[in-house]
């Protein structure tokens, strides 16, 4: 099974403090173990390593970068590239949608998803279910 990590899923997971951080991490653990693939973008690891510094700490930061650095090296991880025509095929995305919740590149992540058919997505963001992605974890309300 592919599986796409978005920034929401990879904060919880390096922030021990964040209150999903055990479910996102066991969930991790769980599929890594089950030999399944995840997947991630160029600007999602860089939002997080960005939101890492200013809320925690460059330390931390940089220490998720380099268990990304290993995972993506040792081919656990696939990370997307959001290029022009990525770039572009989103923003349509984004103006199709006015009403979603979908920042422009949470519609990014979307056209990838679609192009690699990754229909699983590690997130807390609801509206990915709009898209027809089944999220992971399933979290209680």
């Amino acid at each position: 099974m592919r599986i796409f990590v978005d920034q929401s899923a990879w904060l919880a997971v390096a922030d021990k403090n964040d209150p999903l951080h055990r479910a996102f991490q066991t969930e991790l653990k769980n599929y890594l173990q089950g030999g399944h693939r995840f997947y991630t973008t160029n600007v999602v690891i860089g939002n997080v390593v960005s939101e890492l510094k200013q809320k925690q700490s460059t330390r931390l930061a940089n220490q998720f970068y380099s268990i990304i650095e290993e995972a993506w090296l040792g081919t656990y991880l696939h990370i997307l590239w959001i290029g022009r025509r990525t770039f572009k095929d989103a923003i349509r995305l984004f103006n199709k949608f006015p009403d979603s919740q979908l920042s422009l590149f949470d519609c990014a992540n979307v056209v990838l998803m679609n192009r690699r058919n990754i229909r699983f997505i590690l997130t807390v963001n609801s509206a990915y279910n709009q898209m027809g992605f089944k999220i992971v974890p399933q979290m209680e309300k």
